[in-house]
């Protein structure tokens, strides 16, 4: 038995815990129970497999405003997952999966590519929802997921999921609804990677990252978990060009970052630069 007594927290989300002795033991148990779960793996899991009802995040979720009863069933049926960055939640083409809720860090959405390259198609963050794409019959996952940093999210299985989508039109609308914003999101990704510089791409995808890590000005700044390719990926572009256009951005000081520590972002005058093309994205 494992006696976890302390825990770090970032704002009001749980952290990777800092001790190594410590997650070499919870890896060593995870090697046998699966992934970081809920159960006799960890004492204390009230603590750490938040009830629904009561998730700090929970008005960031596609389910935060249905029927009472449904956070309950959710909560009774879930697992508390933990995923190191690096680490799948899902594999594009595989037949048996998942749906997760995530509760804190970031992980990308991918499609395999040209030349088996991975191609990044979003961002996924606190409140996302991964894996209902693919709930229904016999269906392949048509993207990966892949953890940016380490991961904390609840999961359940698609044949709860369908269950409860069946019984509630409510949850059944929010779950399209958040289909549909995915969509939306991808189009407006390809419409930018078209339609914009090099600069204004690079501009807009540190104003999403801002959003996603929840940037504040005044703040300490951010720790960006990513690596330049994958902000290449985002922004349509090489790693060389990333790295030129950061450069020239901070020298114009709109960022100050030092490797992926980005300590100042000048969300104002990003926007700025990648409005200039707005007017087509909206249209």
């Amino acid at each position: 038995m494992i006696k976890i007594s302390r825990l770090s927290h970032k704002d009001q989300f749980f952290k990777p815990y800092r001790s190594e002795t410590l997650k070499k033991k919870v890896r060593s148990c995870a090697k046998t129970q699966g992934h970081f779960t809920c159960g006799p793996l960890i004492p204390y899991m009230n603590t750490l497999n938040p009830r629904c009802n009561t998730c700090r995040v929970r008005n960031c979720s596609a389910p935060s405003n249905c029927p009472a009863d449904i956070p309950e069933k959710l909560s009774d049926s879930k697992k508390y997952l933990y995923f190191q960055k690096g680490e799948q939640l899902l594999k594009e083409g595989e037949h048996e999966g998942a749906i997760y809720f995530i509760r804190s860090g970031i992980a990308k959405v991918e499609v395999t590519g040209k030349n088996g390259r991975p191609l990044i198609l979003r961002l996924a963050g606190t409140g996302s929802v991964l894996g209902h794409r693919a709930c229904h019959g016999d269906m392949e996952q048509p993207l990966s997921a892949v953890a940016v940093e380490n991961v904390y999210a609840c999961c359940i299985s698609p044949a709860i999921y369908n269950q409860l989508t069946e019984k509630s039109a409510w949850l059944h609308n929010a779950m399209i609804q958040s289909l549909l914003d995915e969509m939306r999101q991808v189009e407006l990704h390809a419409v930018r990677l078209t339609h914009l510089s090099v600069k204004e791409r690079v501009a807009d995808t540190l104003l999403h990252i801002a959003k996603l890590y929840q940037y504040r000005p005044g703040s300490n700044g951010i720790h960006v978990h990513m690596e330049r390719q994958d902000l290449a990926d985002l922004s349509g572009t090489t790693r060389e060009q990333v790295s030129r256009m950061l450069t020239e951005l901070e020298k114009e000081g709109l960022v100050k970052f030092q490797r992926k520590h980005f300590k100042y972002v000048d969300l104002c005058r990003l926007q700025r630069i990648s409005a200039l093309n707005q007017e087509l994205l909206h249209a």
